[in-house]
């Protein structure tokens, strides 16, 4: 079988896992479907975005290593700030584009997708928080996989691989509950805590429905790193370009469609109780 043959299967596999969705509040099929007509209309701004995202990264890991020297560190630290405010500010810029085009609102001033201050800080501290839970996180893993040193488990097998998979699934589900803070954030102006709290109660009883969301939006990327692994270099390529190309920009835009879905089913109150939504 030839590798554009696989790379067909492996494609075709990934989207026909979203037909048991039917019965979901939103279908995730019909979801990635809208964004993708939505991206063919508008890829241009959004992949430009995208595009600065990148460079931005790019730019300032460069310049890092140019100004290392300590006695550049009076240009490093507001270049640091520059570039942190520019990055961040411009995936805000990127999030509010498409949430206007997942309600049908194409053009709009220019202010209208300028984050505030309060947004910017609130976006950052939720990012602090986040960081913050992952390290909490990796804590109580450690202690839950202690006791399998008793059973003969090597400490390095504990260290290295099972506490890190834990942690990471744990922290797989919390980002998933918690993926739509920028949201409220941007779109209600709420403070972290409430904007928490909201995507918290916002995502119960649609996990699974998120979560093969995000598998499938990620999908490309692990048949990437699959096929660089099986050595098959033309799919990896393959994948890549996709990756690049179509998934990274798609991203936003998903996960807009799908809050945008989401709020018109969503019952609960606009200041929920963060305990009562965990399960």
């Amino acid at each position: 079988m030839s590798e554009c043959k696989k790379y067909v299967i492996f494609v075709t596999l990934s989207f026909n896992m979203l037909e048991f969705l039917k019965e979901s509040t939103f279908k995730a099929n019909d979801v990635i479907v809208r964004g993708l007509h939505i991206l063919k209309r508008h890829y241009i701004s959004i992949a430009g975005l995208c595009f600065l995202l990148f460079m931005t990264n790019n730019l300032s890991t460069f310049l890092a290593g140019y100004f290392d020297a300590p006695a550049l560190g009076f240009v490093k630290y507001p270049l640091f700030i520059l570039f942190v405010t520019l990055f961040f500010g411009l995936q805000l810029v990127l999030i509010k584009r498409a949430v206007l085009l997942a309600k049908g609102i194409e053009r709009t001033e220019l202010k209208n997708y300028i984050p505030t201050l309060k947004q910017f800080v609130n976006f950052l501290l939720g990012l602090v928080i986040y960081s913050f839970l992952s390290g909490v996180v990796y804590l109580l893993c450690s202690v839950l996989a202690w006791p399998l040193l008793y059973i003969g488990v090597n400490m390095e097998t504990i260290s290295y691989e099972i506490n890190p998979l834990l942690t990471g699934f744990v922290m797989m589900l919390i980002l998933i509950r918690i993926s739509f803070f920028p949201f409220f954030i941007l779109v209600n102006n709420f403070n972290i805590f409430r904007a928490g709290r909201l995507s918290v109660a916002f995502t119960k009883g649609n996990v699974i429905d998120l979560l093969v969301l995000m598998f499938s939006l990620a999908s490309t990327y692990i048949l990437q790193l699959t096929f660089e692994y099986l050595g098959y270099s033309l799919l990896a390529t393959l994948s890549s370009v996709l990756n690049t190309f179509i998934v990274i920009p798609l991203v936003s835009l998903v996960l807009a469609i799908a809050y945008t879905d989401m709020i018109q089913e969503y019952k609960g109150s606009d200041n929920p109780e963060l305990f009562k939504n965990i399960i």
